[in-house]
């Protein structure tokens, strides 16, 4: 209940001072410290405060140190009016709440992934086909140039504006028995996200399938309720899953795609030169991301190497079954919970972006 006080408190004063709530760095900045008022800056304007709240650990990693580089740079861009912060680690709640704080408006910005967001947006569920997409760069092609209107025309159906949609990575499976093959799949206890497509996918693939929160995996390992869980290899750093895991399978089988949503109703709040410098944003950071993620990836399983972790790629009959058994599963529910002529009219504009991308390389 006092949660949602406080949620509450924060949307009227978001609606009705036009500031959105900004807390946080990736240190400790606790709920009770959001600007209650705003500020004046020395220049005699109000600053406008933002808060983007996210359940992921951005310790030491790429991600939270380009956070803080360029909420620093939008502090300088807007000559010190706009303060950007973010709560971290779940503080303002688990991804599924967090994506209906957004939609009340309770929260102001949010991220987190697709296929936590299908709870408000139904169709964010078709960024998550399994196999679909060969790298990030087809990925953030197709939606910057064939299906952004498009993707944008769903959420603003729930009152929510997408900031931004951009692939940095792969999921993969991380494991404390190996995994060469389809046969060690078969009743291969692995955690997955709360999400019934991604369920489906890895019964399709053999696996006996447990979703559960991602903090409470690693004690499921340590009681050997769990043999492994798939995630991008950078959330097993941060999370130190190498403690309890000594195996990496490059399964690439979906993209990690990031998802900036915030609430319509604020968004339109902000003045267009406001909107705009938030857009700058969240699109060199997003842009940066994706071209420095690779390299950093490489450093990540250099060092899991280094620690005696196994990392290798999958094995061509498990890249096969990606393709020929979980994408079916996928295509099949979502036809059934969408319709045809969505699904139909996403994968066309996969193919003939996936084309021209091609092409354009």
């Amino acid at each position: 209940m006092r949660r949602r006080k406080f949620f509450a408190a924060v949307g009227v004063l978001l609606l009705t001072a036009m500031l959105s709530s900004c807390q946080g760095s990736r240190e400790k900045t606790a709920p009770s410290q959001v600007p209650e008022t705003s500020q004046v800056s020395e220049e005699g304007g109000e600053k406008l405060y933002l808060s983007m709240a996210t359940s992921g650990n951005w310790g030491q990693i790429l991600r939270g140190n380009l956070w803080d580089t360029y909420c620093q740079k939008l502090l300088e861009w807007s000559d010190g009016r706009i303060v950007m912060n973010g709560y971290f680690n779940g503080s303002l709640g688990n991804d599924l709440e967090i994506i209906e704080g957004v939609k009340e408006g309770t929260l102001c910005i949010i991220n987190s992934v697709p296929s936590y967001q299908i709870s408000a947006v139904p169709e964010a569920a078709l960024l998550d086909v399994p196999g679909m997409f060969d790298s990030t760069g087809e990925y953030n092609y197709f939606i910057e140039n064939y299906y952004k209107d498009t993707l944008q025309s769903y959420y603003h159906k729930k009152g929510i504006r997408l900031l931004s949609s951009s692939a940095f990575d792969f999921r993969i499976m991380t494991s404390n028995t190996p995994v060469r093959s389809m046969d060690d799949l078969k009743g291969f206890k692995l955690r997955t996200m709360e999400n019934k497509y991604h369920i489906a996918f890895w019964q399709a693939m053999g696996a006996s399938v447990f979703s559960m929160n991602f903090n409470e995996f690693r004690m499921a390992i340590q009681q050997n309720l769990l043999q492994g869980q798939e995630n991008p290899v950078g959330y097993m750093v941060s999370a130190r899953f190498s403690d309890v895991q000594n195996n990496v399978i490059l399964t690439n089988h979906v993209l990690m795609i990031s998802n900036y949503l915030m609430n319509e109703e604020q968004y339109e709040a902000l003045s267009e030169e406001d909107k705009e410098l938030l857009q700058r944003f969240f699109d060199e950071m997003g842009r940066e991301l994706v071209e420095q993620q690779p390299a950093e990836n490489e450093k990540m399983l250099r060092n899991l190497r280094e620690e005696g972790i196994e990392v290798y790629d999958a094995a061509p009959d498990i890249k096969e079954a990606i393709i020929e058994r979980g994408q079916p599963i996928v295509l099949e529910m979502l036809r059934e919970d969408l319709g045809d002529a969505v699904v139909d009219d996403f994968l066309e504009k996969v193919k003939e972006a996936k084309a021209d991308y091609h092409n354009r390389s």
